[in-house]
């Protein structure tokens, strides 16, 4: 008999299942196969923060699995907190599994490549809201079809779309929309435009809008960005300026004989956001500028070029080129793309082929006959109750091997009237006891109910077919659990239980001790003179505090000065000077010593105070005794996990694997 390929995948799934055992604590069992993504997963990480050893690692891996076992003990893993954290997380882990990865990646190079050349194209529109009846529907599908046949018999589009198309702003200008480019649309307006040919009108085109014939007028190389400076004399309907025209001529034959543009633009321009910057202006592409603006600016060919004066709305310019980009490397815009995407409905093409891929493994099968039962059923507004046929059926892994799960035909009538109940609330109709649905909608809620009982399958499997995927929910759903635990019996126990802190400081006291600490002052000069002089005057009496404000008196930078306070000896985090000051040793009370040889100089230093050696207080050394205590208790409650949870490690599988590592 021939296997299908839910049998195959079936097949796969029983040899996960059974993957090798590495380790057991308690009954929690660890494959060879999760010890070696996690070991991988971790093992650069941790060789930069903090090298282990396979068996190292090994080890830690099994304190917590214990962990987790214990914290299921316990049952944290049902708890509403935890639970609403993790199930977030895991919606968010589904997404890039559930999607087509090739046409995902197929639309991105799509808009990618589009965005290197600009499209204009003119329209003729007829509305139809993206909801409308199939009449409705069908109504406006003739409607356009008629202007086809009439385009087609040679009428001009201009003039139609002048009388006929919807979109008001187009329909002046014979529905010319200008040039766009990728984005810019509604994707299927987008897709129709990039694929059709320069002057030959195409569609109809359904939109969330209603239905468009499109015409294609040009397609160019793309105006990305560009930066450019201007000169702008104002001269506008509000406020006339009528010697703008003949001073920018001249400003035109200045720049001609050499004139900076940007002494010129500062001295001359009447845009006040950009004189200062020599009429420099921020950044700009396509339709960020006035049409004639933009045209003259990309018309430039070079850096530095500057134009003829040309007229806007706003008054007469002179615009010079700065820089000009081009469509930045793919590399470059893929993440930017592939964010945009998923935010635009061009996304539902990946959503749709992912579709048709699960509809063929699964295995759907529609039955036509039991759904027209349902739509005649609910068409005439008679019970559905006694229907009892699938209309649907797909294989499901959820029932077992071969098992196959139905949406059936009650199922679907009740989906259907819901949703007709649904709509005629939103018309703010009588919505009660809803039994006539009319049979295009009624047909309508059948596909979503497909799509759904696909993607909870999908989601389903998914664990089962990709132990990547399996891992990484684990991985996460474990750590949560074991970060909780660790929180409550170790982190907050230490650092929270401030009666169990002062018995541990209590009785590990002797750790907790000072060596002997320095307080002074560090001079340091280049001269040896300077050095001399300030080692005489500290020897004198003199506060080190006049001493280095007389001899810097005539040059400030003679003799420095560095204060330090209580340096601890033994401490490796001692710079050069606070070394020298920890050196000298001696009665307490005031020490001098210098001049010294020091680094490219000499040094002299003045030791005001030491401090014995002797026990700290608790909150002298308060951190370090809560991260002590922490030791402790992990410590501590890792033996009891031990004792509760004993370990069974396959010695041949581990051998096997040290041999990989």
């Amino acid at each position: 008999m021939k296997k299908t390929l839910f049998t195959l995948i079936l097949m796969a799934l029983v040899g996960q299942l059974s993957a090798q055992t590495l380790f057991t604590v308690g009954e929690k069992a660890v494959s060879v196969d999760e010890f070696l993504y996690v070991y991988g997963k971790n093992k650069d990480i941790g060789n930069q923060i903090d090298p282990k050893t396979p068996e190292e690692y090994l080890g830690l891996y099994i304190a917590f699995k214990r962990k987790v076992a214990e914290a299921e003990a316990l049952g944290r893993d049902t708890l509403a907190a935890f639970l609403t954290e993790y199930n977030t997380y895991y919606r968010q882990l589904l997404k890039p599994y559930l999607t087509d990865k090739s046409v995902d990646d197929e639309i991105v190079r799509e808009a990618y490549d589009r965005m290197s050349t600009d499209i204009r194209a003119a329209h003729i529109m007829l509305d139809l809201p993206e909801n409308a009846l199939p009449e409705d529907t069908a109504k406006v599908y003739k409607q356009i079809l008629a202007i086809r046949d009439r385009l087609n018999r040679g009428e001009s589009f201009e003039t139609i779309a002048r009388q006929q198309s919807s979109d008001s702003y187009s329909a002046v200008n014979g529905g010319d929309l200008g040039y766009f480019t990728v984005f810019s649309m509604v994707y299927p307006f987008e897709n129709a435009c990039y694929n059709a040919e320069i002057g030959k009108v195409v569609g109809p085109v359904r939109t969330q809008y209603g239905y468009h014939l499109i015409k294609v007028l040009n397609k160019r190389p793309a105006r990305y960005r560009m930066t450019a400076a201007h000169i702008l004399l104002l001269d506008t309907e509000d406020r006339p300026n009528p010697e703008a025209a003949k001073k920018i001529q001249d400003l035109y034959k200045s720049l001609q004989a050499g004139e900076d543009f940007n002494a010129l633009a500062r001295k001359h321009s009447q845009d006040q956001s950009s004189l200062q910057r020599g009429g420099q202006l921020p950044a700009f592409g396509l339709n960020q500028m006035l049409p004639e603006f933009e045209d003259a600016a990309f018309g430039l060919a070079a850096d530095g070029d500057f134009s003829e004066p040309f007229q806007t709305k706003l008054g007469w310019h002179i615009v010079k080129r700065v820089s000009r980009e081009d469509v930045p490397a793919f590399e470059r815009m893929q993440g930017e793309l592939a964010g945009k995407i998923r935010r635009d409905e061009r996304s539902n093409a990946s959503m749709q082929a992912f579709l048709a891929s699960l509809s063929e493994r699964y295995q759907v099968t529609i039955d036509e006959s039991a759904v027209n039962q349902v739509l005649k059923a609910l068409e005439k507004g008679k019970s559905t109750a006694k229907l009892t046929k699938p209309v649907v059926t797909y294989e499901s892994m959820k029932v077992g091997l071969g098992g196959t799960k139905t949406i059936s035909q009650t199922e679907f009538a009740a989906r259907a009237i819901d949703a007709e109940a649904r709509r005629l609330t939103s018309l703010n109709e009588p919505s009660e006891n809803v039994k006539k649905v009319d049979p295009a909608q009624a047909y309508g809620v059948l596909q979503p109910m497909i799509h759904a009982a696909l993607m909870a399958e999908a989601e389903y499997r998914l664990p089962f077919e990709n132990a990547t995927f399996r891992f990484l929910a684990q991985e996460y759903r474990e750590g949560i659990l074991v970060f909780d635990l660790t929180r409550e019996k170790v982190w907050d126990a230490a650092s929270q239980d401030s009666a169990q802190l002062a018995i541990f400081f209590a009785a590990f006291q002797d750790q907790y001790q000072w060596n002997n600490r320095y307080t002074g002052t560090v001079f340091t000069t280049s001269s040896e003179k300077v050095a001399k002089k300030a080692a005489d005057q500290l020897r004198r009496g003199v506060p080190a505090e006049k001493v280095a404000r007389v001899l810097n008196a005539k040059d400030p930078l003679a003799l420095a000065a560095q204060d330090y306070t209580a340096l601890e000896s033994g401490n490796n985090t001692l710079n050069n000077k606070q070394k020298l000051l920890v050196d000298m040793t001696g009665d307490s009370g005031e020490k001098v010593s210098g001049p010294l040889a020091f680094e490219d100089g000499f040094a002299v230093v003045v030791v005001t105070e030491t401090l014995p050696a002797g026990p700290k207080a608790l909150s002298e050394c308060r951190g370090q005794v809560i991260t002590d205590l922490q030791k402790a208790l992990e410590a501590q409650w890792l033996d009891y996990l031990g004792g509760t949870y004993p370990l069974n490690l396959d010695q041949a599988a581990w051998q096997a694997i040290q041999s990989k590592l």
